[in-house]
């Protein structure tokens, strides 16, 4: 009996590859999660916050949120004003003389501006650890609660009001004016006239 001969396998066609169709990356494409399906970090981190706290946390995420905006407000204002005098984009000499004063006091304040929204964002982001740590709403100088009503006007406050007072005190320091004290000695005068027998 002959053997039965063996059949050729068939020839399987390799399937063509899917035309790759480019668009722009989506949001999950981007973080690598699905902010649909996942908590956001806030959500996350609230739940973790003792309820008699939550709400000053939602004051200070509420309030960072605020300050970083104006902060980002501000210092793209400032880079503009800075960019505006890199360029020359003043017309004539006279203008640009007056102008310059104006542009560097604006460019001043801003920077104040800006300064004092970045301490102000150190507080708040503080009071946030605080309240993760469990020190929240304590003074840090007396050790004794801070009242309700103090945290909800300044939410980020460190001291309570007699903590703020001793600290204000610890700060005073006498002040001179005029730069260096002169005192009623005979060396005194020295400063003040030109009879010096130098």
């Amino acid at each position: 009996m002959p053997a039965p001969a063996k059949k050729a396998p068939a020839a399987t066609e390799e399937p063509k590859p899917k035309a790759r169709v480019l668009g722009a990356a989506s949001l999950s494409d981007i973080l690598g999660r699905n902010p649909k399906t996942q908590e956001d970090p806030i959500s996350a981190q609230k739940k973790e916050v003792p309820k008699k706290l939550v709400p000053y946390f939602d004051l200070l995420i509420e309030l960072r949120d605020h300050v970083l905006s104006e902060l980002d407000l501000h210092t793209k204002d400032t880079l503009k004003r800075s960019s505006k005098e890199d360029t020359g984009d003043l017309s004539s000499y006279s203008q640009h003389m007056a102008d310059a004063g104006t542009d560097s006091f604006d460019r001043d304040f801003a920077l104040s501006l800006v300064s004092t929204e970045q301490e102000a964002l150190a507080e708040i982001e503080a009071a946030i650890d605080r309240i993760h740590k469990g020190t929240y709403g304590v003074c840090e100088i007396t050790g004794q609660p801070i009242r309700k009503e103090r945290l909800m006007a300044v939410p980020f406050a460190r001291y309570s009001v007699e903590g703020q007072a001793e600290y204000e005190k610890t700060l005073k320091r006498p002040s001179q004016r005029g730069g260096t004290y002169l005192d009623s000695g005979d060396d005194a005068n020295e400063f003040l006239t030109d009879d010096s027998d130098d």
